[in-house]
């Protein structure tokens, strides 16, 4: 077990120091066994210090079996062996061959970081520190090391042995063993290193490049599976021919590699040549995948294909830089599927996911700058805020800068650092180098943490017949920021009069538009189209203007967000009267949007209404029972409003084709939320209709909706639906996630439902995925894991205390779900810290779950 949280050293970002002593080289042999895997590092030992000093190897859960240097056994006197590594006190001179071998048990490894067991497979998981957990080493991103790996062990349990690079030889032992020698030409840190071995099945495919290379790929799959990576297979070559055609970037070595992982805590990593994937972002064919696990296969596949570059070619220097590869790497593959996609939709997603995870955590206990000060454990700084908020910042660099400057400067980047760690500051520089002039206020994003929030008064001159916007950042004392501000202007009517793209740097901006006759009457202003910038408004538009943005809008996105906010305006009003407050100007903009021709996913989202999670954290409110009796009560008058409108819109929508076309799609999701809404009729007419699309659904976003329409009307067809669903599935472990989450995700008193499908023989809570489908989507349900009464905390306490043994990131993670209960009324803040405090005195307490307790219960 790791050790408790109060015995871990707290990394700060000052206090950086490059290693004294890098392995340039590195000879890896793997004799494998279930139970027994014997490791031995052959490494090549340099000084980078002015003067020799002890050398740390880090190590844990290691059974340390040798030392020597250079060929010679170390002295007991002379190293000192510890829980968290070795020390060696005297390295005899400035460069030497270490060779070092320890024991490791995979089938015990539940943590799943290192080498463990999934499946009939051995895989790895080494980012940030799971090297370490396999053999001693100079575990840090700035030690780049290439790689010569030895793999043996038993034909009949690993048929298949892989590792980074190119097959260099294989053979045959004795005693029915085999063994594999691989080689990565390319120096890499620790954590980009894989090894996989089992029983699985090789899919193939090729890609030839710009340059007329023919790269071979690989897929590997457990048996079963095989037929469901041709969509995975297109989606990398899709995205290996468009970083070549917007970047200029081949791929460097000549076969690349995937392998499908059921236990996988991450959704994938990016090891040099040699991707591991959690299964369920691999394998999908339309019977059994939604169109949203289409899109992020696509996307996923493409975001760690794009890490080659921006990640493994030029990494990170320390692990405080990690949004310098994933912020960036996450903007290339938003980039690459509004590409693929439909731009405006796709960033509809990315905006709405923002506001809902990251926000939030920007306003809480976990909240923290993308560039982190200091931590105890890396593994709890895998956060929205330095994947998303980062792909943010990035984003508004290529806004500041533009696409085409981008490019040339992601070039210049690449190539000036190629094969080193690297900080933030040389990609910021980057790009000022290729713009051709500095970026004040950039580098203060990095560095602030917290949402912006930007107060915008408006004022009438009566001199100058101008309308004078002031803009002011409220929280720009210390870290004053540059925003990129895209503008339009409208008149009453909604016609576009003039756009703009305005930059502001620091922590005011005035903005002087001529009112629309000699009467000063006051134009309609859209700021931040498209969320050019990631900020908070606080900006009082009356609702006639943003009803009006809601119909004429011509962004796309702030057209789809102006009507969110209408919906949200009433929600607020309605909750400070006490009353449904007049619903018209909504039915209003809806009846409008009818027949206009927009996209069919992009009108899908239009009439999409938000989430209970959603309301509350737009209007500042957390009585989630008032708030849901409202959104019912909304919901149903919207459906007996335009019962015959949508009707239409399900008949015309019908008839889809399983297929990925943008077509088909669109189709598959309008007839779906027409479903939706005819199901809040309160004449319950509609369920019979969703039973049938459920038992005749020829796509799985057809299917599964249907199903998780009916549970959350709470149908009296539910249970058949529930059923039918599972006699169907229930041999497909990826869709049986769907099942199980789907069951807890909306309503009260969902606990005792889950509750039961824990005890289902197809749960399992050593799988991440079953964790995540259960306990992470009731957490995400606020009925009933905000409950008044507390049940909600103290079913799911007892779930992370089990999993604090089981595996300590699962554990963390579902705890920082927590993180809005200071904001809950009643005693449930008081509940939840006697749960949070039950956990903390947990007596083997890991050091991720420690971190994320200590952090929570000090907001409390």
């Amino acid at each position: 077990m790791t050790s408790s949280s109060s015995t871990s050293p707290v990394h700060k970002l000052e206090d950086y120091r490059p290693s004294p002593w890098l392995t340039p080289s590195l000879e890896l042999r793997f004799d494998l066994d279930l139970h027994l895997t014997v490791v031995r590092a052959d490494y090549e030992v340099v000084l980078q210090a002015e003067k020799i000093e002890p050398l740390f190897l880090n190590g844990e859960s290691l059974e340390f079996l040798s030392l020597r240097i250079d060929g010679a056994i170390v002295d007991p006197e002379d190293y000192q062996v510890s829980p968290t590594g070795i020390l060696i006190l005297y390295p005899p001179k400035e460069s030497f061959r270490l060779t070092v071998e320890n024991r490791i048990c995979p089938a015990e490894n539940t943590s799943l970081e290192g080498l463990y067991k999934s499946g009939s497979m051995l895989c790895t998981q080494n980012e940030p520190e799971g090297f370490r957990k396999i053999v001693y080493s100079i575990d840090r991103p700035d030690n780049m090391m290439r790689f010569r790996v030895t793999i043996s062990g038993e034909e009949s349990l690993f048929p298949v042995m892989l590792s980074n690079g190119n097959l260099l030889s294989e053979k045959q032992l004795e005693g029915g063993k085999r063994e594999v020698v691989w080689e990565d030409p390319f120096p890499k840190p620790s954590y980009l290193f894989a090894l996989v071995a089992g029983e699985l099945l090789e899919t193939k495919d090729s890609f030839q490049t710009g340059s007329g290379r023919q790269i071979t790929l690989k897929i590997f799959v457990e048996k079963g599976n095989e037929e469901k990576v041709s969509f995975a297979f297109d989606s990398l070559k899709k995205a290996m021919k468009w970083d070549e055609d917007t970047f200029g970037l081949e791929y460097d070595l000549d076969l690349f590699m995937i392998v499908a992982v059921e236990d996988f805590n991450m959704g994938a990593m990016e090891n040099k040549g040699l991707n591991l994937f959690n299964a369920k972002l691999v394998l999908a064919d339309k019977k059994s995948a939604t169109d949203e696990s289409f899109e992020s296969i696509l996307a996923v596949i493409a975001h760690e294909y794009f890490h080659n570059w921006t990640g493994n070619r030029v990494t990170l220097r320390n692990w405080f830089n990690l949004t310098l590869k994933e912020g960036l790497t996450v903007f290339r593959d938003q980039w690459f599927t509004e590409d693929m996609t439909d731009p405006a939709v796709k960033r509809i997603k990315d905006v709405l996911f923002l506001k809902e995870f990251q926000f939030p955590e920007d306003q809480g206990p976990m909240s923290h700058p993308i560039l982190p000060k200091s931590y105890r454990e890396m593994n709890n700084f895998y956060t929205v805020t330095v994947y998303e908020k980062g792909a943010e910042v990035i984003r508004l660099v290529s806004e500041l800068i533009g696409r085409e400057t981008f490019k040339k400067g992601l070039k210049l980047y690449l190539s000036k650092y190629d094969g080193q760690g690297v900080t933030f500051e040389e990609f910021v520089s980057s790009m000022e180098e290729a713009a051709g002039h500095s970026i004040p206020n950039l580098r203060n994003w990095y560095h602030r943490g917290g949402t912006p929030l930007l107060s915008v008064q408006e004022k009438y001159s009566k001199d100058s017949n101008e309308w004078i916007l002031d803009l002011l950042d409220t929280g720009a004392s210390e870290y004053p920021l540059v925003y990129s501000n895209s503008i339009a202007v409208f008149d009453r009517e909604g016609k576009l009069l003039t756009e703009e793209k305005r930059i502001m740097s620091g922590a005011r901006d005035q903005i002087r538009i001529a009112a629309l006759d000699s009467k000063g009457t006051k134009p309609i202003v859209s700021l931040f189209r498209s969320l050019s910038s990631p900020v908070r408004l606080d900006y009082n538009q009356s609702d006639e203007e943003i009803q009006v943005l809601a119909k004429v809008e011509t962004d796309g996105v702030s057209r789809f967000f102006a009507f969110q906010n209408l919906i949200f305006d009433w929600f607020r009003k309605s909750i400070a009267s006490g009353r449904e407050e007049n619903f018209s100007i909504i039915l209003e903009t809806i009846a409008d949007s009818f027949g206009v021709g927009w996209e069919k996913t992009y009108y899908s989202f239009y009439l999409s209404f938000p989430g209970l999670t959603q309301i509350s954290e737009n209007i500042g409110c957390y009585e989630f029972t008032k708030i849901q009796k409202l959104r019912v009560w909304a919901i149903q008058n919207i459906s007996t409003t335009f019962t015959k409108n949508f009707q239409i819109l399900l008949e015309e929508n019908r008839k889809t084709i399983p297929i990925q076309t943008k077509e088909e799609i669109g189709k598959r999701k309008l007839k779906n939320i027409a479903l939706y809404y005819l199901l809040y009729d309160p004449s319950r007419k509609f369920e019979r209709l969703a039973v049938m699309e459920q038992r005749e659904a020829k796509h799985m976003s057809e299917e599964v909706s249907a199903m998780k329409f009916l549970l959350e009307v709470d149908s009296k067809e539910k249970e058949n639906a529930v059923n039918l669903f599972f006699e169907k599935w229930k041999k497909d472990s990826l869709v049986l996630d769907v099942w199980f989450a789907a069951q807890v995700t909306a309503g009260e008193d969902r606990c005792k439902i889950a509750e039961n499908l824990e005890k289902h023989p197809q749960f399992n809570i050593r799988n991440p995925n079953k964790v995540r489908s259960l306990y992470f989507s009731l957490a995400r349900n606020p009925l009933s894991f905000h409950k008044e009464d507390g049940s909600g905390y103290t079913f799911l306490s007892e779930r992370i205390k089990r999993l604090n043994e089981i595996n300590p990131q699962m554990a963390a993670a579902l705890t920082k779900l927590y993180s809005p209960v200071s904001k809950q009324k009643g005693n449930l803040p008081k509940i939840a810290k006697r749960e949070l405090e039950g956990l903390a005195a947990l007596p083997n307490l890991s050091k991720e779950l420690g971190e994320v307790l200590g952090t929570i219960l000090n907001s409390l």
